[in-house]
């Protein structure tokens, strides 16, 4: 070969090479998809020298919507943004994006979508998707080829973490006081913004469900403290990571080693309180040995064909699942508290039969969905399909009453001498245990004593009594705070309450809130209308919020300080006789009322600040 040929060569080569890089793919690169309501997963990179093409499939309910800013952009490790250009389709699958429009999603639920970028450099290992920094935006974090995932190493202190062989679970013994909890993630960068959930319970001692979310410091660090009475299994995780239950105690440290990772397995180590206990809950979690698997039981018990086949056929899973349970290496600990999480999912299964077979149905492609479609109708329909009476009914519960079954979340869902007469026999403590969130949630000071001398435990007589305590301190510090109606309107009839809280604002425009603590579109609501309540201030309009007490007084007391107007905190009998004036069976309820006092709009649900503004305006006029 001469000179002139190997030169020849070389350059064919290199502009085969250079041609070759004008483009690389990333076939289901890794993503980390951060907070959203929508699903979605990255399918396809495209690297080319013109554009950078990111391809994924959002899943969301069918003809909701997702949007797209502007202004999203990808992000390289340099700090490098690239900002995107369009959501043009680049095959027939895919379906056009048209940047800040709303994109309604089809029948399916699922839509194939593309975003295009300014080009990011060739030799990019990893990138960043970001929406934006606001509340909701999306955001898809550390996009990158499988094979340039990062391997995240533990740091020194995490490495080489030694486990109890055995653990067991505390009985059950009222102990106040503060349970900590150290969180370290791994890979975690400051804009991620992610917040570390604790809940899924509701504290004794209080009405309220624990359901906090705390934020972690720049170097993926948290230490958080809930106060406890009673060691308890929790649920904790993180949005777009995972969850899982774990224990925690008064009193107890609690150390979690987690990393980002978008394979839903987070959890990598804990420290302290035990310690192997919440490392099995992590594995059955992630190997899917949850033990109360619905979806399977009810294709199983859909086969049925008589009462007594169900009810045998949901006997034999229990009892597989409880086998298969003791067969693992688990702790006594874990081994306990997955056996009590299968028995309350059994009785539920039994006992329950209704009101739990009902919700399930098998979607057109074969896949167990849960629905509240047509509910009171299903319910109907399944109320002889397993009715027990007698000696079917009678049951005897066999992991939910032990000395530590009240540190199980199974324990709480449903009354353990439910169906079980002996149950109060076998474990008195229990029984009153289990008592106290009832009390609490009924409470009515001019019961008080009553309900303390009938309680025979003295450490439940004193959960009673503090919280007895605070709501009198509450409603003392509530009593002469203006703008703030609570027991003082006790004495006013049901049929009388509305139109004594009218006659309050003779001549205004009224707009009543009818809401509670607990319900999201309520709070929703109150968040979207500030800015237009700021807008109308020095009109003459009076805003009115008016709940109950399902909504908890702590809570309640805590929330209206951030909502500007009058708070009427009513009887369970009042608050209930407004609904039905209004017609209304959810929340929240609007009304606006014009200065003659005549009712002029009414809303079931928030139907937006704008439609809230113009309905005032009218009133006004």
């Amino acid at each position: 070969m001469n000179k002139q040929t190997i030169i020849s060569a070389l350059l064919a080569l290199v502009a085969m090479t250079a041609t070759a890089q004008k483009e690389i793919v990333w076939q289901n690169p890794t993503a980390f998809i951060g907070e959203s309501s929508a699903e979605f997963k990255v399918t396809k990179v495209e690297l080319k020298q013109t554009e950078t093409v990111l391809h994924f499939r959002a899943t969301f309910f069918p003809h909701y919507w997702i949007r797209f800013a502007k202004e999203s952009f990808l992000r390289t490790p340099d700090g490098q943004e690239y900002i995107v250009t369009s959501g043009a389709k680049t095959c027939d699958k895919e379906s056009d994006l048209q940047l800040d429009s709303l994109f309604w999603m089809p029948d399916s639920g699922k839509a194939d979508l593309a975003l295009h970028f300014k080009p990011v450099p060739l030799d990019t290992k990893e990138m960043d998707f970001l929406e934006g920094y606001d509340e909701g935006a999306f955001r898809f974090w550390n996009i990158c080829d499988e094979k340039n995932k990062k391997k995240l190493d533990n740091p020194t202190e995490w490495k080489n973490v030694k486990y109890a062989k055995n653990e067991t679970l505390p009985n059950a013994k009222i102990n106040k006081g503060v349970a900590t909890i150290k969180v370290k993630m791994l890979g975690y960068k400051p804009d991620m913004k992610l917040e570390f959930y604790v809940g899924g319970f509701v504290p004794l001692g209080s009405t309220q469900q624990m359901a906090k979310s705390f934020p972690f410091a720049e170097d993926g660090s948290l230490e958080v403290e809930i106060p406890l009475w009673l060691t308890r299994e929790v649920t904790v995780g993180v949005q777009g990571l995972a969850y899982t239950n774990i224990i925690i105690g008064p009193g107890q440290e609690t150390s979690i080693l987690i990393k980002v990772t978008d394979d839903h397995r987070p959890f990598l180590a804990f420290k302290g309180f035990l310690a192997k206990t919440n490392m099995d809950l992590v594995d059955a979690h992630d190997a899917h040995k949850s033990f109360t698997d619905d979806d399977e039981t009810y294709l199983k018990v859909k086969e049925c064909n008589t009462p007594d086949e169900r009810l045998q056929c949901l006997t034999d899973i229990f009892n597989q699942r409880t086998a298969a349970i003791m067969k693992t290496k688990y702790t006594s600990a874990a081994k306990d508290l997955l056996c009590m999480a299968s028995e309350e999912n059994y009785f539920r299964w039994t006992h329950l039969f209704a009101s739990t077979f009902c919700q399930y149905q098998v979607d057109a492609d074969g896949k167990v969905i849960r629905t509240y479609e047509n509910y009171e109708e299903n319910y109907k329909k399944c109320m002889d399909m397993l009715p027990l009476s007698g000696e079917s009914a009678a049951y005897s519960w066999k992991y939910l009453n032990e000395p530590a079954s009240p540190c199980s979340l199974a324990f709480w869902y449903l009354t353990i001498n439910e169906f079980d007469v002996n149950a109060k026999k076998k474990n008195a403590y229990n029984v009153e245990l289990r008592s106290l969130p009832s009390i609490l949630g009924t409470y009515d000071e001019k019961l008080i004593d009553t309900v303390l001398n009938d309680l025979t435990f003295e450490d439940c007589k004193a959960v009673v009594s503090e919280f007895s305590a605070e709501q009198r301190r509450i409603a003392q510090q509530l009593a002469n705070q203006e703008s703030i109606f609570y027991q003082k309107y006790d004495d006013v009839a049901p049929e009388n309450i509305l139109q004594t809280i009218l006659d309050k604002y003779k001549g205004k425009v009224v707009l009543i809130d009818i809401w509670a603590t607990w319900c999201g579109p309520c709070r929703a609501g109150h968040k979207a209308m500030a800015p237009m309540k700021e807008e109308m201030k020095g009109k003459n309009i009076q805003f009115v919020y008016i709940t109950s007490p399902s909504s908890p007084l702590k809570s309640w007391q805590e929330m209206i300080k951030d909502i500007d107007g009058d708070h009427y905190y009513l009887s369970k009998e009042q608050y209930q006789y407004i609904l039905k004036a209004y017609d209304s069976d959810g929340i929240p309820t609007y009304a606006i009322y014009n200065t003659k006092g005549e009712q002029t709009y009414k809303n079931i649900g928030f139907p937006g600040s704008d439609t809230i503004k113009n309905e005032i305006e009218k009133a006004l006029k």
